[in-house]
This record gives C-alpha cells, sequence and structure tokens, in this order.
C-alpha cells in the first residue's frame, strides 16, 4: 500500500513541476508582448509629434506608420512563434492533474468501500444471529445496512442463492428501499417459484406498499403458497385480508375460518381472527340485502311518457336526500321490475345496509339528470323498514308541474 501512495506522490509533483514550468514560459511571453506594445506606442507617439511639431509631410507619415505596423506585426508573430511550443504543454500537465485527481480518488475510494464491503461480509454470519436475537426489537440502521452490504458481497458470489436474495428483500424492505426488495423478491421466486416463505413474504410486501397492481399480483401468489402448503397460517390470514378488502366476503370467511381452526384458543391472534370473521360475516349478511321493486305506468300519464326518458330507481335515507342505491335505465315496456342493493350504492361509506328505513322513489326524466324538474313523471315515494329483502310496487301516476 505504502509503494502505491509513493508512486501517486511522485506523479502529484511531477504535474506541479509541470504547470510550474509552464506558467513561468507563460509569464514570459506576456512579458515581451508588452514590451514590444509599449515600444510600438511611443514610436508611433514620435510620428504624432514630428506631423505636428516639424511639419512632416502626410506623405511621409502615413509611409512611416505603415511600416511601423509592418514592423510591430512581425515582432509579435516572432514571439508568438518562439513561445507556440512553451504555451501548448499548459493542457498536458492540467490533463495529468485531473487523472492523477480521478487517480487519487478511484484509489482511496474504491479501496475504502472494497474494505468496508469485504468486512461487512466476514461479519455476516455473526451480525445475522446479532438481527436474528433482535427480531422483536428495533435493529440499528447501521446493523441493517452493513448486513445488507455483506448480502450484496454473497451475492455477487453465489448469484443462484433463492433464501440469500429472500433474506436481502427482507432487509431492503427495513431499510424503505422499495424497488430493490421487489427485484430481490422476484430473483429469489425465479430460482426457486414455489418457496413458500418467499411467496407469503412477497405477497405481504405488495399489500403493504399500495401498488395498483398489489392485490391480485398477491392473490396469486397466496394461492400458490397455498397450493404447496395448505395450512400454511400466514398464507390464509394474508388471503382473508385480500378477500375482504375486495368484498369477496365468502373467501374471506372460508379462509379466515380455516386459519381459525389452525390456532390456539388462547393466543391473542385467535381472537383478532374471530373479531374479523364476525365483521366478513356482518358484511356479508349487508350485501345480501336487496330490494326489488316492480314500476307500474298509470294509464293517464301513457300519453306524457317522453320518446327518449330515463327511469330512476332509488333509495334514500328518511334524513338524507343523497340516494344510498340507485338503478338508472331507459324508458321500456312497463311495468318494469328492478333489484337495489349495496352494489347500487354511489358512495363506498354510504349504503342500503347502513340505513334503519328506506324511502323508495321512482321517476322518469325527460333526459338523464336524477334532478327533479319540470315535466317529469313520477310515483309516490313509499318508506318501508329495512329489515332483510323487501318487495313492493310503485306507480307512475303524476306528472311534475312547471
Amino acid at each position: 500500500m505504502s509503494s502505491l501512495w509513493l508512486l501517486m506522490l511522485l506523479m502529484l509533483l511531477v504535474a506541479v513541476v509541470f504547470v510550474l514550468l509552464a506558467t513561468g514560459k507563460q509569464r514570459r511571453y506576456h512579458k515581451r508582448q508588452d514590451e514590444n506594445q509599449r515600444w510600438y506606442e511611443q514610436r508611433l507617439a514620435e510620428l504624432e509629434e514630428e506631423r505636428s511639431q516639424y511639419d512632416l509631410p502626410e506623405e511621409d507619415y502615413l509611409h512611416a506608420k505603415q511600416e511601423l505596423d509592418k514592423t510591430f506585426l512581425h515582432d509579435s508573430q516572432d514571439v508568438e512563434e518562439n513561445v507556440h511550443w512553451h504555451r501548448a504543454p499548459v493542457a498536458l500537465p492540467i490533463v495529468l492533474l485531473l487523472v492523477v485527481s480521478a487517480g487519487l480518488y478511484w484509489a482511496f475510494g474504491s479501496w475504502q468501500l472494497q474494505l468496508q464491503a469485504e468486512d461487512a461480509r466476514r461479519q455476516l454470519p455473526e451480525l445475522g444471529k446479532t438481527l436474528l436475537q433482535q427480531q422483536n426489537q428495533q435493529a440499528s440502521r447501521e446493523d441493517l445496512n452493513t448486513f445488507a452490504l455483506g448480502l450484496r458481497q454473497k451475492l455477487m458470489r453465489e448469484p443462484e442463492d433463492a433464501i440469500a436474495w429472500w433474506i436481502y428483500a427482507g432487509i431492503m424492505v427495513d431499510l424503505g428501499a422499495g424497488e430493490d426488495a421487489d427485484e430481490a423478491f422476484q430473483k429469489s421466486l425465479q430460482i426457486e417459484p414455489n418457496r413458500v416463505n418467499t411467496l407469503v413474504s412477497y405477497s405481504r410486501f405488495l399489500l403493504m406498499s399500495g401498488a395498483e397492481d398489489g392485490q391480485p399480483k398477491a392473490a396469486r401468489l397466496l394461492a400458490r403458497a397455498l397450493k404447496q402448503d395448505p395450512d400454511n397460517i400466514e398464507a390464509l390470514s394474508l388471503l382473508g385480508f385480500v378477500a375482504f378488502e375486495r368484498q369477496d366476503w365468502a373467501q374471506a370467511i372460508s379462509a379466515w375460518e380455516l386459519l381459525k381452526e389452525r390456532l390456539p384458543k388462547t393466543s391473542e391472534r385467535y381472537q383478532a381472527v374471530v373479531n374479523a370473521l364476525d365483521n366478513a360475516k356482518e358484511q356479508q349478511e349487508k350485501a345480501e340485502v336487496q330490494l326489488q321493486v316492480r314500476v307500474t305506468l298509470s294509464d293517464n300519464m301513457r300519453h306524457h311518457l317522453p320518446e327518449n326518458g330515463t327511469l330512476f330507481v332509488y333509495v334514500t335515507g328518511m334524513e338524507q336526500p343523497m340516494p344510498a342505491a340507485v338503478v338508472r335505465q331507459p324508458v321500456s315496456e312497463f311495468p318494469v321490475t328492478v333489484t337495489l342493493s349495496n352494489q347500487n350504492a354511489m358512495l363506498p361509506d354510504y349504503k342500503m345496509s347502513d340505513l334503519d328505513q328506506w324511502q323508495v322513489h321512482a321517476r322518469i326524466s325527460q333526459d338523464e339528470k336524477i334532478d327533479r324538474q319540470a315535466g317529469d313523471l313520477e310515483a309516490e315515494r313509499v318508506t318501508i323498514n329495512a329489515d332483510g329483502s323487501a318487495e313492493l310496487t310503485l306507480t307512475l301516476s303524476s306528472r311534475i308541474e312547471e
């Protein structure tokens, strides 16, 4: 290492000498040019004085000035030619300095990084044990970075190690490096496509990431994991969560029922699963709530029926004019039967199943707007209790006047 530093020091000294020599010659060049300029200006002043005080003829003055200009130009060119070979090497020491600087940075920086990487690789087994012992605690970011650096060195030597890629992906998740984590999970699965722990961990990461395609991709990975290990607790838990988020209540209930059977009743997780199951079953019951409405048209309103009208059938609360569910369709032959449920909700957090009573409306609009306006046909609204499923009939029997 000392010989390397000695070589770099010598290179630096040579570069400095080149710069000093080149700049010294450059100064002499500028001095010669300045002396030539002063001589020219002095001789020109003398000519001006001879013309003004001694009546030097104009023709002689112009001839003398022309000769003076030629002499100045010739002398300047001589100076330029004499020093040109001195000026050119100025670029050489500059380039040399840049090369030396880059060499110093590369030698020192790369050497330091390589030392750190090798040290991290040597610490990998011991640090892995430490992190494993601290799994219920918050590991320091420094330890995680060192462990990740050591793993990268290992993976450079052993790129086909699926478990190492899986562990590296988990460290990247902890460090908040989402793109690196995603890439590492994919590389692990490329090597071992059906490794259950990787499939489950990658699914959890996708669900946490909030990516647009995260849920469907996680569902596919979990299905693969459960095909390999149908009793896997983590896979069942995550599959129930994915199904619940997608409002697939039946699949959520099925997954969590299987999970509940595999958990000790005394565990905290068991009670959490029971609560989740109750919630899913309640949501399923609400989703099954529906109202069947038969809409008829009175004879005295048939000649007022708009040609391109729109039929609206909707449910509101007693004190809330916003529809909790609405069906819209073009006017056709009457009677018409429509079914309203939570699937017809206009807002995700305001549904038919949230109401104690339903006010049921039917209206034919002359256009596609649900707002009440003159010329629309409507039925008298009916209020019923929101108890499970129900059926009723509404008759369009009046016309809104101006």
